[in-house]
């Protein structure tokens, strides 16, 4: 997973839903330092180039598929551990 697919499969709506609710904290973070806030267009190219690699109707499906993925990393580190002690 890349960074545009962690961010489509964090919010239910997609990247224009986490530029909703995260844009604004980011925004504020950055204060004092060269930034440019992402605008609509580029929101929307995002989108657009992101709905093309998987439509908005698999979402859930996906994000199903990494919370597995991040369980079996989780179960297998806490194993490794336990291998360690």
């Amino acid at each position: 997973m890349g960074p545009f697919e962690t961010i489509d499969l964090n919010a239910p709506g997609g990247i224009s839903d986490y530029a909703a609710i995260f844009g604004p904290p980011y925004h504020q973070m950055m204060q004092g330092v060269e930034y440019k806030p992402w605008d609509d267009e580029l929101i929307s190219r995002i989108e657009t180039q992101r709905r093309e690699r998987m439509p908005h109707e698999k979402h859930a499906q996906r994000e199903a598929w990494r919370d597995r993925r991040l369980m079996a990393l989780v179960a297998h580190k806490r194993e490794m551990n336990k291998q360690d002690d």
